[in-house]
């Protein structure tokens, strides 16, 4: 990671990465963004990737992931280039976080997918802050711009935005109310399908958060407009362009999550989580625990694992298909090894 700064008025910042993935199993569902430690890549006109191995079972590959100058003036703050931009509240199933966001089967969230594009944050007024976006899709049609715009009340935040992301013009709104230990949230998106010219079902997510000292409890329930409501509809569903470019991942239409961390020592050294996730419909669930030791030295390991449970899908008859959705994608262990310097 480098960061070079000019005083108050501008920083450069440039993330260098080298990855290496090492699988026991053959890729599965390839080339697609659905299973385990698959998220979809942001839509990019520069490809700043270059792929030194690429075989079944071995990937290393190197990119920059920030390539960013923000300059800071008296009105507002400018950043251009590839850069972290996230949206909304949820934890489990977000809905406004559609710039880039991680799959929730994703092993690697230390670093979120950087976009490429221009985002001007202001503050025109006291707890008013207003957050606008023009970003590159890899595709002259697929520029997305939007505005956001949040208030932040004594006990309650709210946010309202609008846009258009892909082929689509979105609304969306969300609130947060904060309880001392307790915090509730809600947040609603709604798409109108611009060359189809229709709305699409809306995209919901409620949920609670226990906060304070080692331990960190949430609870969500989510509703996917964009889902099937059986799984005989889940194959066209992976076909979607929504689940291809990460829109959502989800298959089915009602979700309950869950996710519970404790911060084992008081140097906040070692952390142990674990999120669930239940498909209501099928029904279905994906439980992934995780143990996570900071060596020091900007080095993590992190050691965990992806259990599936579910109906598996029929392979063989005259009704072959998807029976669940987390019983498709299967149960895997992994390791993961960081260093930054």
């Amino acid at each position: 990671r480098w960061r070079a700064r000019w005083g108050r008025r501008a920083v450069l910042e440039i993330h260098d990465r080298v990855q290496t993935t090492i699988t026991t199993t053959g890729e599965g569902l390839a080339e697609s963004v659905a299973g385990f430690g698959v998220s979809a890549d942001p839509g990019r006109a520069v490809d700043l990737e270059s792929v030194w191995i690429a075989d079944e079972r071995l990937r290393a590959w190197h990119d920059l992931d920030r390539l960013s100058l923000t300059v800071y003036t008296p009105v507002a703050d400018l950043t251009i280039g590839r850069q972290a931009i996230t949206w909304g509240t949820a934890l489990i199933f977000p809905v406004a976080d559609l710039w880039a966001r991680f799959s929730p089967f994703e092993l690697d969230t230390e670093e979120k997918p950087g976009v490429d594009g221009l985002r001007i944050l202001a503050y025109p007024a006291s707890g008013l802050e207003v957050d606008a976006v023009v970003a590159d899709r890899g595709e002259r049609d697929d520029v997305s711009a939007g505005v956001r715009a949040t208030w932040s009340l004594s006990s309650a935040d709210l946010y309202g935005a609008a846009g258009r992301l892909w082929n689509q013009a979105m609304a969306l709104g969300g609130i947060t109310w904060l309880f001392d230990t307790v915090k509730l949230r809600a947040e609603a998106a709604a798409a109108r399908d611009l060359d189809a010219d229709r709305w699409l079902d809306p995209r919901i997510t409620a949920g609670v958060d226990r906060i304070g000292g080692r331990w960190t409890v949430s609870a969500e329930y989510h509703f996917n407009g964009l889902g099937a409501t059986d799984p005989e509809g889940y194959l066209t569903r992976l076909g979607s362009e929504a689940f291809a470019r990460g829109e959502s991942y989800f298959l089915g239409r009602h979700h309950l999550g869950g996710l519970a961390s404790w911060t084992v020592d008081a140097q906040e050294r070692v952390r142990v989580s674990v999120t669930v996730l239940v498909n209501l419909g099928d029904p279905s669930g994906a439980l992934f625990p995780t143990v996570s030791w900071d060596l020091g030295g900007s080095t993590t390991l992190s050691l965990g694992g992806l259990v599936a449970l579910g109906e598996e899908p029929n392979l063989a008859g005259a009704r072959t298909g998807l029976r669940s959705e987390y019983g498709t994608y299967g149960s895997l262990g992994y390791s993961r090894f960081s260093l930054y310097f």
